[in-house]
């Protein structure tokens, strides 16, 4: 993929102007599986630029390079011009200032940013966790299913300035590594949602907790499964078939609620008539009635 192709057209594609916007996105084209990663992520680069007013991105960068704190500064400020999203939005839109940062020598760290609190995405006494855990995963991140399912503990985490991955549970935002099972046999990236990464944070502590053992915590095993069982096993085949399961389930509840919006929009139009034809312009005035 070429990153100038990938963000054609788009009002932000102006930002490849820097070269250390157009050192990410090369870097993201090359490294993830969906184009949609380098898209996002300069997209919300602009947004963190706009409402923080660093307008010149490489003096920016240049400052950060020279003192690190300066980039953990503007991240902070980007957060409280973000005052009153959610934690999650927070997160997502501040995915590229991070990426970016990142990809061009700056180690900013990558930890969520303060946001509104939202209700967690797995409770201690949900019994369905792995299944949940399994479809906030498939969401967006553009995995398969037999992908997501070998991924190890040691497969996620944040990025280093070439793009490769640095193991770490609490990145946010959480990158994964990734062979294909289809198509080029090479290391890929993608990104889970912030609600996934929570998701998989409360279900190592629900295994933790599971196990109650007196003895002292043991440091995270890298090679562990991603996705696993309240109890800390593999995922079984009946998890996988209730996730497959439930995520036809979603599937057809969103098709169904798309068909009814359409049918509900064609009636009305219907009844109405074409979009403006009731619109009463300066043509179909008496000028007269209103001198």
């Amino acid at each position: 993929m070429n990153a100038t192709r990938i963000l054609a057209g788009r009002r932000e594609g102006e930002l490849l102007a820097f070269p250390s916007v157009h050192r990410m996105a090369d870097i993201l084209a090359a490294r993830c599986r969906e184009p949609s990663w380098v898209r996002t992520s300069v997209a919300s680069l602009e947004r963190f630029r706009a409402m923080t007013g660093h307008t010149d991105l490489e003096l920016l960068l240049a400052q950060a390079r020279a003192t690190p704190l300066v980039a953990e500064q503007s991240l902070a400020s980007f957060a409280t011009a973000l005052a009153g999203y959610t934690e999650g939005q927070v997160s997502a839109l501040a995915m590229g200032a991070k990426i970016w940062f990142r990809l061009n020598g700056v180690n900013v760290p990558w930890r969520p940013l303060p946001g509104v609190s939202s209700a967690p995405a797995l409770s201690t006494s949900d019994q369905q966790g792995t299944e949940r855990v399994i479809l906030l995963a498939l969401i967006g991140s553009g995995l398969g299913l037999a992908e997501l399912l070998r991924l190890r503990v040691g497969d996620v985490g944040s990025l280093d300035a070439e793009g490769r991955l640095i193991p770490d549970i609490e990145a946010d935002p959480l990158a994964v590594q990734h062979i294909p099972r289809r198509g080029r046999q090479e290391e890929r990236i993608t990104f889970l949602t912030y609600s996934t990464r929570q998701a998989l944070l409360a279900a190592m502590q629900q295994s933790t907790l599971q196990r109650d053992s007196p003895q002292p915590i043991e440091p995270i095993d890298l090679n562990a499964p991603l996705i696993t069982q309240r109890d800390g096993s593999k995922a079984t085949l009946a998890s996988v078939a209730k996730a497959r399961q439930k995520s036809k389930s979603l599937i057809r509840a969103c098709s169904d609620v798309n068909v009814s919006l359409c049918r509900a929009t064609g009636d009305f139009f219907r009844v109405w008539g074409l979009p403006g034809s009731r619109f009463e312009g300066p043509e179909d005035i008496n000028i007269e009635d209103y001198i």
